[in-house]
């Protein structure tokens, strides 16, 4: 009897996986080759340049050369990535933002969401208030003589934070919806990197960005360091995480 349910299972496990893949979601891959895709880096603001035009959009992906680097110095750490938006078409292109995802090639090929900036404010604030309370009703308290040191780490911790939630209120990436009126929109989109499965950094790093766009998965895929590409001088004001 046991033999006659294997042999069942191994029967229908084809057809299960035949039915799950029945319909795919087209995936549009960004490459370096590819007519329909560019490449530069800018070495005035630092960032390497990804686009890819397909149909009645653009998407244009940009990363800091450095980013790696500054993850570490930020008042939490994630990874920044920042994404242009352009729609061409009649209709309408609805901009997911809470449905990106970042795959870690070198990391299990683990897969982060893209962060919501207000839950990220939220958290944020949350920070400020437990270090705010920390110093000032337990650390002074106890050491009432460093009164003065402690104070000015405080304030310095309280800027970064400050500065952080600022930027990611102002210049974060949110749902949106493009269309003749409002074509194109452009923002940062931000992932966590606090996972067990995550460093030391494998330099060079392999990530693949992916966004789902109409009915199709869009993938960039990057490396940090980024490899050597075309040049464009070109002064950018957008601020930086």
């Amino acid at each position: 009897m046991r033999s006659v349910a294997l042999i069942t299972i191994t029967l229908l496990f084809p057809s299960f996986l035949l039915a799950v893949n029945k319909n795919p979601v087209p995936v549009a891959r960004w490459s370096q080759d590819a007519p329909n895709c560019t490449l530069r880096q800018d070495y005035e603001d630092g960032r390497t340049y990804y686009g890819i035009s397909i149909s009645d959009f653009e998407i244009i992906l940009a990363v800091d050369r450095q980013e790696l680097e500054k993850i570490h110095h930020r008042a939490t750490a994630m990874l920044s990535v920042l994404l242009t938006f352009r729609y061409k078409g009649g209709g309408q292109l609805e901009v997911q933002q809470n449905r990106f995802s970042l795959e870690f090639v070198k990391h299990l090929q683990l897969m982060k969401t893209s962060l919501d900036p207000d839950v990220m404010l939220h958290h944020l604030q949350e920070n400020v208030d437990d270090i705010t309370d920390e110093v000032e009703r337990h650390q002074l308290r106890k050491h009432p003589e460093n009164k003065a040191q402690k104070e000015a780490e405080l304030q310095a911790r309280l800027k970064d934070y400050t500065e952080m939630m600022d930027f990611i209120s102002t210049q974060g990436l949110r749902p949106a919806v493009l269309n003749h009126s409002n074509p194109a929109i452009t923002g940062w989109v931000f992932f966590s990197i606090k996972d067990r499965w995550i460093g030391p950094w494998r330099k060079p790093e392999q990530f693949i960005l992916r966004v789902p766009v109409h009915n199709l998965m869009v993938e960039f895929p990057f490396f940090l360091p980024p490899h050597t590409g075309a040049v464009e001088l070109r002064r950018r004001p957008e601020p930086q995480p």
